[in-house]
């Protein structure tokens, strides 16, 4: 089968990485469609979806990016029969695919992860705790339904120490940023993702701009980037802040 990784405008096609390798070790190779190249690799048909393929996707996706284009990434996982059926379903959708080019053209994604200081966290959470880890509690009904109430009132007040801290940094990215998109939790943990759209020429003078904003001892920052707009290559119908470019239907 055709594995997909990303999507370039075909003047960048020479630049691919010599001896780049892809998924099960396969060289990854360009395939020519309209007006852009597909970066894919040949993959066995029961090859199974696991976090170090996840892993070897994003490889070739930001050794496109270490081209200085900006790609569009493939949501992992996006298989063909053969080169044909990719070249296919690339083609029909060839318009959008264009155009998303054009959008993210020397742009980047940059995402910052706020969090509470391990040491704030567990001291709030510490008078929570006995009662989590107590089989008791939790079979008491009454006492374990408070239990979670006060979790939640706890994990909510995090939360609201976020908010200020958010703005800052919202205010401080501004001049830099063309797009945004605040990430639903994924984890009970109470973390704030943000990712921001930014020129490719402003990362260094983004980062100063965020590294400047005062968060407190009981906050942190983690600033991850510049990476390949995943989170800004939605085609079509599928919902901002998709993860990657999707063709399933």
């Amino acid at each position: 089968m055709t594995h997909l990784y990303c999507l370039l405008a075909a003047h960048v096609r020479s630049s691919m990485p010599p001896g780049l390798t892809g998924l099960s070790g396969a060289p990854v190779r360009a395939l020519s469609v309209s007006d852009f190249v597909a970066w894919v690799s040949d993959v066995d048909r029961g090859l199974p979806l696991t976090v170090d393929g996840v892993r070897t996707h994003d490889g070739v996706v930001e050794a496109a990016l270490s081209t200085g284009a900006t790609p569009i990434p493939a949501r992992y996982g996006q298989r063909f029969a053969d080169d044909e059926a990719c070249v296919g379903a690339l083609r029909s959708r060839a318009d959008s695919i264009s155009s998303l080019l054009t959008s993210v053209h020397e742009l980047v994604e940059m995402t910052l992860i706020v969090t509470p200081s391990t040491s704030r966290m567990v001291r709030e959470l510490q008078p929570v705790v006995p009662e989590m880890f107590d089989p008791a509690t939790a079979g008491a009904g009454r006492r374990y339904l408070e239990t979670l109430r006060r979790r939640e009132t706890v994990s909510g007040a995090i939360q609201r120490l976020s908010d200020e801290l958010v703005e800052h940094l919202a205010a401080a990215a501004e001049p830099f940023v063309r797009r945004a998109v605040q990430h639903a939790p994924v984890t009970p943990i109470p973390l704030r993702t943000i990712s921001h759209l930014i020129p490719r020429s402003t990362v260094a003078d983004y980062r100063r701009a965020i590294d400047a904003v005062k968060t407190g001892s009981s906050r942190r920052v983690l600033v991850i980037g510049p990476r390949a707009p995943y989170s800004f290559c939605a085609l079509g119908a599928e919902p901002a802040g998709a993860h990657g470019m999707n063709l399933a239907d």
